[in-house]
């Protein structure tokens, strides 16, 4: 079936939008906390210790030994650039950002049948969603440049995500129909 000029377009992509995010939004941030809760410091990583790249590991994770040390230098950079306050700071903010990333996905799921009764809770959760990207920007900034090449990018890419749906959701107007030109 086509459109054709006269039919009215439904605007409940809101809603399906809203939950493709908040999978990937839950499996991003369960990805950090996970990230921030293993590497820790005080570890072998940070020891300078050089890399246990084991030849028969290697040829069953199918990388080179050049592969390996870079995998730990990133763990030492990880290390070396986190204040002590920013591990802890990362993971709460994380934790909230996965509970707003689930309630967004619910509502969202909700948004798509019945707009009025879930876009209030929506617009909540994202609110709640870019100032916690907010919090994380400054949180980063704070750090030293290769912890924030590391977060930057993806917290902007994510805040404006959150920032569009957002906007979407305040400008949703049920009573109004939309055409198609």
């Amino acid at each position: 079936m086509s459109i054709k000029k006269g039919k009215t377009v439904n605007i409940k992509w809101i809603g399906v939008t809203s939950v493709l995010f908040g999978i990937l939004l839950v499996a991003n941030n369960s990805n950090e906390i996970l990230r921030q809760a293993v590497i820790l410091p005080g570890s072998v990583a940070e020891s300078a210790v050089a890399a246990d790249c084991r030849p028969d590991e290697l040829v069953e994770e199918d990388l080179s030994l050049k592969e390996c040390e870079l995998m730990v230098s990133n763990i030492q950079i990880m290390l070396a650039s986190s204040p002590s306050w920013f591990r802890p700071i990362t993971i709460c903010l994380y934790i909230l950002g996965l509970v707003s990333a689930l309630f967004s996905l619910v509502f969202g799921m909700r948004f798509v049948n019945s707009p009025e009764s879930a876009r209030r809770s929506l617009y909540v959760s994202f609110v709640l969603l870019v100032g916690i990207d907010l919090l994380i920007f400054a949180t980063t900034s704070a750090t030293g440049p290769l912890l924030r090449s590391i977060y930057l990018w993806p917290t902007l890419i994510w805040f404006f995500i959150h920032l569009v749906l957002l906007v979407a959701v305040v400008s949703y107007n049920s009573e109004s129909k939309r055409e198609v030109n």
